[in-house]
């Protein structure tokens, strides 16, 4: 097992990371959880993690700097940044510093578990002589059958996975990063997906907004919302969840209980 450790000054953020870790059924354990910088770096010489997950508004020592100190310290932990900042400057800041992902809050718990699947992968690489787990190697084989559908359609739906926050996101752009006609594209994903290029995206987007919907630790603005599914208009957002879902996002949420 991958050991991590979540270190954010939010007791709820740490739960929520905490249980989606657990939820994923792929070979990482929560060892410890730090609210600051100082508990972080008590705790590293004694768990010794394979993956940080790290807040960047802490308190004292913010999330980067502690990264500094621990780069400094003990070499080139796998470290994951999570922040509520979408601004170049810290994710410029944490690609020097060798950070595997900068990921925004909230985060969805399907984008969470692909962020495993791949740390994953990526830790097998550094550690070739650690044993597979069998959790590991179920899951392989079932991600490997997870598309009904030709191996471009997998590349072409694992592209869009990856990049539906995007607002420009569009089948132009997509076709043509796959060397194809937008149109052909379209009916090629309607064959074999059952959905249209646009369907997808929408169907996608609206399965994330309803995950974030559905978390008490996600306490998001509609408006915010939108934006990290990929819409830049709120009302636009709001109109299409409704028609899709039978209510509006606020509905939605008060009626989920949460």
């Amino acid at each position: 097992m991958w050991n991590v450790m979540i270190i954010d000054d939010e007791s709820i953020i740490r739960k929520g990371l905490k249980q989606y870790v657990q939820e994923s059924h792929l070979p990482f354990q929560v060892s410890a959880e730090a609210r600051n910088a100082e508990d972080a770096l008590a705790l590293m010489e004694s768990i010794a993690p394979h993956v940080l997950f790290v807040d960047i508004n802490l308190p004292e020592v913010n999330g980067l700097d502690l990264l500094r100190l621990i780069r400094c310290r003990y070499g080139e932990v796998v470290a994951v940044i999570v922040s509520g900042y979408d601004t170049f400057e810290y994710a410029r800041q944490a690609l020097q510093l060798h950070a595997y992902d900068y990921v925004l809050k909230p985060v969805p718990k399907s984008d969470l578990k692909r962020l495993l699947v791949r740390l994953d992968q990526h830790l097998s690489g550094l550690y070739p002589n650690l044993s597979e787990p069998p959790a590991r190697a179920a899951y392989q084989e079932t991600a490997s059958h997870r598309e009904d559908g030709s191996v471009l359609m997998v590349k072409v739906t694992d592209y869009i996975n990856g990049h539906y926050q995007d607002p420009e996101l569009t089948v132009s752009k997509v076709a043509a990063l796959f060397h194809m006609n937008h149109t052909y594209l379209s009916k090629r994903m309607k064959q074999e997906l059952g959905a249209s290029f646009l369907e997808y995206v929408t169907e996608l987007r609206l399965s994330k907004a309803k995950e974030l919907l559905d978390h008490t630790m996600h306490n998001i603005k509609i408006g915010d919302l939108a934006i990290k599914v990929g819409y830049t208009n709120q009302y636009y957002f709001s109109r299409l969840f409704k028609n899709r879902i039978g209510m509006c996002p606020l509905e939605y949420k008060k009626q989920s209980g949460r």
